[in-house]
């Protein structure tokens, strides 16, 4: 910190890590999957796949993967926009086929609308005493308030436990900014196992007092 603070930088935000212990309590996970549904009512169903997203959605999942960049809390980070397309999804799923993860996808649709509005994410390594990456995670802002946070987090452990049981836990990491959705891992049973921050140069470096002739 001493080095960073001499150089000019600010600490900018505060990154939780944290860990769900496996298999969650099923109890648990179906009673905040069921109020969560009911608080979204029959506007929002649930679909779940694994690895490619079907092709009638990936235009909707390329806008959620661009809106993880404009949507999510970066604090004073100033992240720049990340546009994906479709091609750019397609290529990116191409790649992965081989890997010995899977990724499990669980969205929203928005039935009067007919498109994904929300969408969770989770890779899973083959080894299976091996811990659960928890990738992305957003509700697109113009339909938070509905619970999907927690009604597609539910979900998708019901689906990881369905396709790839045995696993010792799910690691996660949210900004600290972000206190729904460290609410909703809290409730569902995720405990702090570390903290990461990150900086931003606010000033210039100072310039060497005896510059090198």
């Amino acid at each position: 910190m001493r080095f960073l603070l001499a150089h000019g930088y600010r600490l900018e935000q505060v990154e939780r890590g944290s860990r769900l212990v496996l298999p969650a309590d099923e109890s648990v996970i179906r009673r905040f999957r069921a109020d969560a549904a009911a608080h979204a009512g029959r506007d929002y169903t649930v679909h779940c796949w694994s690895e490619a997203t079907p092709p009638p959605w990936r235009d909707d999942l390329a806008l959620l993967y661009t809106r993880m960049s404009t949507d999510a809390p970066t604090a004073g980070l100033e992240e720049p926009e990340d546009v994906w397309s479709i091609e750019r999804l397609v290529h990116e799923e191409t790649s992965r086929v081989g890997s010995p993860r899977r990724m499990l996808t669980a969205a929203a649709l928005h039935e009067p609308i007919g498109h994904l509005v929300a969408f969770t994410q989770l890779s899973v390594p083959a080894e299976s005493d091996r811990s659960v990456g928890q990738e992305d995670t957003l509700v697109l802002r113009e339909h938070r308030g509905h619970r999907l946070g927690m009604l597609l987090k539910t979900a998708n452990l019901e689906y990881l436990a369905q396709e790839s049981p045995g696993h010792p836990s799910v690691t996660t990491f949210n900004v600290e900014e972000n206190r729904h959705m460290l609410a909703v891992n809290e409730a569902l049973g995720f405990v702090p196992m570390g903290y990461e921050g990150a900086w931003k140069r606010v000033v210039p470096p100072p310039e060497p007092s005896n510059p090198p002739v």
